[in-house]
């Protein structure tokens, strides 16, 4: 039955890339604002995936910290959280005008919590999450046509984990819906576990059956991911360098951590390093995480029973990695190097590996990307 998933899966990683040919797209960089040396607001460049060339095409100044940003599905519209603190926290969101792919303010929302770092919508996409990391809370607004209206919900995290000095409360750093439960999950670093909630449209989400996955004790969960058919749950420890491996028999039973393994090479010293992106790839078949300290991107195959293997380990051409996703063909690979203020595009082999492209991007303190086509 495995088998026969991942032939499927293969599949459509193939079409889709034949589907994708030729087709150009407008990408855009959030950036931190407030830091010396800083960015300027939300970058725009246009992508072509044909030749992996990338143009400038402007600048949306104005925005203070947009640091993640998120396409609505139908790329009409891009949300930004603004990554503040002392209750100044926000979201924004802006109309996305074609050819040229400027950006127009819509609507802005306090999120009720310091330091928003991570948004997300609702499977109907009528539904905004954002995580507070500062703050210990989750933020919910309703959506329509791009335009966030008042929060109508928060829901705060209380405790705390064993390192005094980054577990004192709790840190929610990521909101994720599984498209296979359709459930939302929640990482939260300061408390070691994974909270999994029922979303409800502009209501308060509650708890699920099981209502939190724990992790290994001062790990700091992070960022996750999941496998295609939704048995497998990967989950980034940032603070312990580590790659923890879930696993269920099917998306009614509750998750069962199988192990985990080293973000870094055997002979890697993880002195200074912490974990911070996890990618896996439509086909299911490799998992990428990123390590800020080490400075370079692992790469996992994940074997037929989910086990991840580091099969390579490559330098990512900058300091400190925060982020870093995969083009919409899954052709390459793109780096933002966070206090090298860059950004490096990586082309990706049959197997997984990365190769330079020698495209190296000045823009500065750059933390996240986003594709959208540049033809609706």
């Amino acid at each position: 039955m495995k088998k026969s998933r991942t032939l499927l899966l293969t599949l459509f990683s193939i079409l889709l890339q034949l589907s994708l040919s030729g087709q150009s797209y407008l990408m855009y960089i959030g950036t931190y604002t407030t830091w010396k040396e800083g960015g300027k607001g939300i970058y725009a460049y246009r992508f072509l995936p044909d030749s992996g060339k990338i143009v400038y095409a402007g600048l949306t100044h104005g925005i203070r910290n947009p640091s993640f940003l998120l396409a609505d599905p139908s790329g009409q519209y891009l949300y930004a959280v603004n990554e503040l603190g002392n209750r100044h926290g926000g979201v924004s969101s802006f109309s996305i005008e074609r050819p040229g792919g400027k950006l127009t303010p819509l609507s802005t929302q306090p999120t009720g919590g310091d330091a928003p770092c991570h948004l997300t919508l609702d499977e109907a996409g009528t539904t905004l999450f954002t995580a507070n990391y500062a703050g210990g809370s989750v933020s919910v607004f309703p959506v329509t046509e791009g335009r966030i209206w008042e929060r109508t919900a928060l829901i705060t995290h209380e405790g705390h984990g064993p390192i005094a000095a980054r577990q004192r409360g709790p840190h929610p750093h990521e909101v994720v819906i599984n498209a296979v439960d359709h459930l939302l999950y929640v990482p939260d670093l300061g408390l070691d576990k994974v909270f999994l909630y029922r979303p409800r449209q502009a209501q308060q989400p509650l708890p699920a059956a099981q209502p939190y996955v724990t992790t290994a004790p001062g790990g700091g969960p992070r960022h996750l991911a999941f496998s295609p058919d939704g048995y497998e749950m990967y989950v980034v420890l940032e603070m312990a360098s580590r790659l923890a491996h879930f696993h269920r028999d099917d998306p009614a039973t509750p998750w069962q951590e199988i192990g985990s393994v080293s973000l870094l090479p055997e002979d890697a010293d993880a002195t200074g390093n912490t974990g911070a992106e996890v990618v896996i790839t439509p086909d299911g078949k490799y998992l990428y995480a990123s390590n800020r300290g080490h400075n370079s991107i692992s790469l996992f195959s994940l074997e037929r029973d989910g086990k991840p293997v580091m099969t390579g380990n490559y330098p990512c051409g900058g300091k400190t990695p925060r982020f870093f996703t995969l083009d919409p063909t899954g052709k390459y690979l793109l780096v933002l190097n966070q206090d090298s203020n860059n950004m490096v595009l990586f082309l990706r082999k049959n197997d997984g590996s990365l190769v330079p492209t020698g495209t190296d991007i000045s823009v500065p303190k750059p933390v996240c990307a986003v594709f959208v086509p540049a033809n609706l």
